[in-house]
């Protein structure tokens, strides 16, 4: 598990540290205060295919530069704002550090000139505009014996084109690191998760954690895709067996609750040994489901070995974990809460005790 994290240069932050990390972290605060930051530095420091986790960090968030030349658009992704002040020139650079078990682990990506041998021959915009790369990111970390250089066609800008030529490969480790964003994941994205629990005893804890939002959940079943040109779209069938019920129900019939429940639980159960980070844990889910959410999820991550990192903007979710902390202290024992303000150095840590006094005391999570 990742012990403790410092942010240098990394988007909103110029230096900041997370102490006393846990099992599982909600991290509470305003608007723009950097928790999903906090979740991107970790992914980014743990992933074991670190440019792929650095360009899907700024694609997530659409950070995007869109090129039109004629009737081409052409799309590329813009990392200069993954840099403190949105500066992306030679010699910008951030660093993320952390200690996992006791080991020293660390990310440093800084802006450089390309050196000769990489930019011979590489031509990165495919929109006939012919830009050769004058600048690299290079990155470091200490998972890996040799730095990464990510040609830049212009300062913070990569090619989609440069990357797909790029064989890198993960690092040895292999351990699973998922994101899972504000917005629901697509069709394809939430078929990748169910196809790594299918069939394993995991499917089964899905399953039994969709109900409880609806207990007459009996299976999950995901169908070939259906193709619909009219409307320009391609549908994935996700199905829900109701007991009681001789029809199947698609999954978006049940309301956005059980897709989000269906796709943390998924993160979860198919990261077993590695990290989730959940931006935003509790939307359109009722209070009144909320701890046995956390139950589950604290459950899993536990028996797993999966290390949680989420995000929240509301005193219901703290108050279901309070209560959990409360009823149930020796399944919260490993659980922390960090309110997130910019101004300060770092987070404020809570312990699951101090959870319950902070939900009673009505702690501001927006500043």
């Amino acid at each position: 598990m990742l012990d403790r994290l410092e942010i240098k240069g990394f988007r909103t932050f110029d230096e900041y540290t997370v102490e006393d990390l846990g099992r599982v972290n909600l991290f509470v605060g305003r608007n723009n205060s950097g928790k999903t930051t906090i979740l991107e530095a970790a992914e980014m420091l743990l992933s074991s295919d670190t440019p792929n986790a650095v360009v899907g960090c700024a694609i997530r968030r659409g950070e995007l530069q869109i090129e039109r030349k004629q009737e081409r658009r052409s799309k590329y992704v813009d990392v200069s704002h993954l840099f403190h002040g949105h500066r992306c020139d030679v010699g910008s650079s951030f660093v993320i550090e952390g200690c996992e078990g006791g080991d020293q682990v660390s990310l440093r990506s800084e802006v450089e000139p390309l050196e000769p041998d990489h930019r011979r021959g590489r031509t990165l915009f495919d929109d006939g505009q012919n830009l050769e790369p004058d600048f690299s990111l290079l990155i470091r970390h200490s998972q890996r014996p040799e730095p990464i250089t990510v040609p830049l066609a212009l300062p913070g800008v990569i090619s989609p084109v440069e990357m797909r030529r790029m064989s890198i490969g993960p690092a040895s480790d292999g351990r699973s690191v998922s994101f899972v964003r504000t917005e629901s994941l697509d069709a394809v994205e939430l078929q990748e998760y169910w196809d790594a629990i299918v069939l394993t005893e995991e499917e089964s804890n899905v399953v039994e954690s969709l109900r409880i939002l609806d207990p007459r959940v009996d299976r999950i079943a995901f169908l070939s895709s259906s193709s619909y040109p009219r409307y320009g779209t391609s549908l994935s069938g996700i199905y829900i067996r109701l007991r009681g019920l001789d029809d199947r129900i698609p999954l978006g019939s049940l309301g956005d609750g059980v897709r989000h429940l269906l796709t943390i639980s998924m993160a979860v159960s198919r990261s077993a040994g590695g990290f989730v980070m959940i931006d935003e844990i509790d939307p359109g889910l009722h209070h009144s489901v909320m701890s046995d959410m956390w139950r589950v999820l604290i459950g899993t991550a536990e028996r797993l070995n999966v290390q949680i990192f989420a995000t929240t903007h509301s005193l219901d979710c703290v108050r279901s974990l309070a209560w959990l902390a409360n009823t149930q202290p020796d399944l919260c024992r490993d659980v922390r809460m960090h309110r997130v303000d910019s101004e300060r150095p770092s987070t404020v840590v809570y312990s699951p005790d101090e959870i319950s006094t902070a939900a009673a005391q009505h702690v501001e999570l927006r500043g």
